[in-house]
């Protein structure tokens, strides 16, 4: 798959595994991909969900064996200026990550002959809130993106790559990738630290 349709396919696969609390919103243009609950509704009655994917294997390196970065960028940014306009009603921060987690799709295949993005157990699930007490982003990263995105007027990044999420290097809680089977909305309201 190429890049826009393996977004597309990560989204969807992710809001199937979840089951039918869970539905899109990127097409509305939300800054948001997935959202559990009611959108009129702050968090934790509504869960927002940025989904990011990446695979070791590309469409443009499949014959070469070239396996690609797995690096994410999380970027903290101003809510789109349209959002309020088309949205009313519906919360959301002037600025930060604009979602209460992150789900991280990494298609770990390295083998041209075996890897397959379809298919869902080829696929790592990392989940990392970036709200509350059990944030998976460090209050040091936290002000150097708010400072960055005030210089600059633009968003800043900080970066995930799955080696070093599952070790929690820099003072961040280790995070260890989940599979298809695995994802649920009880599973997501865990890693936020939400009884359920």
């Amino acid at each position: 798959m190429d890049n826009t349709i393996r977004g597309l396919w990560c989204e969807f696969m992710l809001a199937e595994a979840l089951g039918s609390e869970c539905r899109p919103t990127g097409f509305a243009w939300y800054p948001w991909d997935l959202q559990i609950g009611n959108s009129r509704r702050g968090f934790p009655d509504r869960i927002r969900i940025q989904v990011k994917n990446r695979a070791r294997m590309q469409s443009w390196n499949m014959k070469s064996g070239q396996l690609s970065d797995s690096s994410f960028n999380l970027t903290w940014r101003r809510r789109p200026f349209y959002f309020t306009r088309d949205n009313p009603g519906v919360p959301c921060e002037d600025e930060g990550f604009l979602c209460d987690l992150y789900v991280l799709c990494h298609h770990r295949g390295e083998d041209p002959a075996t890897a397959d993005h379809r298919e869902p157990p080829q696929w790592d699930f990392y989940v990392l809130p970036v709200c509350g007490p059990h944030s998976a982003v460090t209050e040091s990263e936290i002000a150097w993106l708010q400072q960055k995105t005030r210089d600059t007027g633009r968003g800043a990044s900080t970066q995930r790559r799955p080696a070093t999420m599952t070790k929690g290097i820099r003072g961040r809680p280790p995070i260890m990738p989940l599979g298809i089977d695995e994802l649920s909305i009880d599973a997501l309201r865990q890693s936020l630290g939400l009884e359920y």
